[in-house]
C-alpha cells in the first residue's frame, strides 16, 4: 500500500482516489475510488489522466520505490452495485469490482463486473475473492474514519489506544499522533490532508473527555508544538477504570444503533 487517500494534480487535473495499491515488484499501480452509485463530473477524465501517464504517479509523491519511467498503473470504480447500470464507463478501459454481501457460501464475494478486466493480468486472476460465511470480514486494518458514523467506534478505538499509552509511556507526554499511530494501523500510510482531519478529530476528543473526567488522570500540556497529554500520578488502574466506563457506555451506543439498522 502506498497512500491513503492521496491528492495530487497531472496535466492541470486535480485527481484523489481512495487508495493506491502498488506492487513493487511489477512495477504496477492500482489507482482505487470507492462509490455508492454516484460519480463526480469529469472523475472518468481525470483517472484516465492518470492511467494515460503514469510516471506522473511518482514525480508527484504518490508512488514511491519505483522508477517513473518503469511504473505502468490500472483504475478502478469499487462499489456495492454494478455502476454500469447507472454511468456509461464504456468510453474508458476501466475495471468495475462489486461487493457483494451473503451470495452463496460466501459472507462478503468481490468480483469483476462488466467486459473490462484489468491491464495487469495477474490482477484479474485473483478474482473473486471470497470471505466464507462463518468468518468475519476484517474490519480492523480500517476500524475508523473521519465520518459522523464511525465517530462512536473512533472514541473506543482511542480511549483504547490512551490506556495503552498511559501504561506505556508513565509520566512521560505522548501526543496525538502517537494516540492515533496506536489506534489506527494504516496511520502511516495517510496523505497528510487525512492525517489533518483525524488530527482534529483527536483534540476534540481527548478535550471532551477530559471533561468527562478523564483530566484526574491525564493532564494537557505541550510536546513538540502540539497538545500532549501525560498520566499523573494517580495510580493506572484508576485510569483504567475510567475508561472502560466510557467504553461500555460507548459499546452500548454502538450496539443500539446497530439494532436500529435492522
Amino acid at each position: 500500500m502506498d497512500i491513503i487517500e492521496p491528492g495530487f494534480t497531472i496535466k492541470g487535473d486535480y485527481i484523489q482516489p481512495d487508495l493506491i495499491l502498488t506492487a513493487h515488484r511489477r512495477n504496477h499501480s492500482l489507482l482505487l475510488d470507492f462509490k455508492s452509485y454516484h460519480l463526480k463530473d469529469h472523475q472518468n477524465e481525470r483517472y484516465e489522466t492518470a492511467v494515460r501517464n503514469p510516471d506522473q504517479l511518482v514525480l508527484r509523491g504518490a508512488v514511491q520505490g519505483v522508477p517513473p519511467e518503469e511504473l505502468s498503473a490500472d483504475f478502478s470504480y469499487s462499489s456495492f452495485g454494478d455502476l454500469a447500470d447507472i454511468h456509461d464507463l464504456s468510453e474508458f478501459a476501466f475495471t468495475t469490482v462489486q461487493f457483494e454481501a451473503h451470495v452463496g457460501d460466501s459472507n462478503l464475494r468481490i468480483e469483476i463486473v462488466g467486459s473490462e478486466g484489468f491491464g495487469e493480468p495477474d490482477l484479474d486472476d485473483a478474482f473473486p475473492i471470497e470471505v466464507p460465511h462463518g468468518k468475519d470480514i476484517p474490519t480492523d486494518y480500517y476500524p475508523f474514519d473521519a465520518e459522523d458514523e464511525d465517530h462512536t467506534q473512533f472514541c473506543i478505538y482511542m480511549l483504547n489506544a490512551a490506556i495503552q499509552l498511559a501504561g506505556e509511556y508513565g509520566s512521560d507526554p505522548f501526543n496525538v499522533d502517537e494516540l492515533l499511530a496506536e489506534s489506527h494501523k494504516l496511520w502511516g500510510s495517510m496523505s497528510e490532508e487525512k492525517k489533518k482531519e483525524l488530527r482534529s478529530w483527536g483534540e476534540d476528543f481527548l478535550d471532551k473527555y477530559n471533561k468527562k473526567g478523564l483530566d484526574e488522570h491525564l493532564r494537557k500540556v505541550q510536546k513538540d508544538n502540539q497538545p500532549a497529554w501525560f498520566r499523573k500520578s494517580s495510580s493506572f488502574q484508576a485510569l483504567r477504570n475510567k475508561a472502560d466506563e466510557f467504553i461500555a457506555d460507548l459499546e452500548e451506543e454502538l450496539a443500539q444503533k446497530k439494532l436500529g439498522e435492522f
